[in-house]
């Protein structure tokens, strides 16, 4: 049977194979986000100073709201995924695992003229786990960073903000 990741077999080679492009797209998502929320940063603190000015704190606390909200995009997926990731690729390589066994026959002896490299495929699942949760944890820390360093900085900003006399 053909599967989309070389090495992996069955249904766990599929959800490996979403879980990453879900998790690469919300990375690459969440590395737009705040390259767009830098590049337009003085824009953004006209209209917090704005509302601050305009409507007062509880507009402004709404108005941060609604920005973490936006920052928070795509968190509680890389959370799973750094959970589900290792789990999948331990799932796949005791599968791979049950089926070198049972190649190998009751006596578990290797067959004449048999290539040793081929087994070692069954520990890919297990890799390819490990580092999809790492790309996801990384991302993860680092949206979850950014939100909180740029939620604090608006948060004091709104506190030393004076109106104009």
């Amino acid at each position: 049977m053909k599967t989309p990741v070389p090495g992996i077999h069955g249904p766990i080679a599929l959800l490996l194979l979403l879980l990453s492009i879900a998790v690469v797209t919300v990375v690459i998502d969440r590395g737009r986000y705040w390259w767009s929320w830098w590049r337009s940063r003085a824009s953004r603190r006209g209209q917090w100073e704005r509302v601050l000015a305009d409507q007062g704190g509880s507009a402004a606390g709404r108005l941060l709201e609604d920005w973490e909200l936006e920052m928070r995009f795509g968190e509680p997926l890389l959370q799973a995924a750094v959970v589900l990731a290792p789990l999948l690729g331990l799932v796949g390589t005791v599968l791979g695992l049950m089926q070198v066994l049972a190649s190998l026959g009751p006596q578990l002896l290797l067959p004449a003229g048999a290539n040793l490299a081929g087994f070692g495929q069954v520990l890919l699942s297990t890799a390819l786990g490990l580092i999809l949760s790492l790309i996801a944890s990384t991302g993860l820390f680092a949206n979850q960073w950014l939100r909180r360093s740029q939620c604090l900085r608006l948060q004091r900003l709104g506190r030393t903000w004076a109106p104009p006399a």
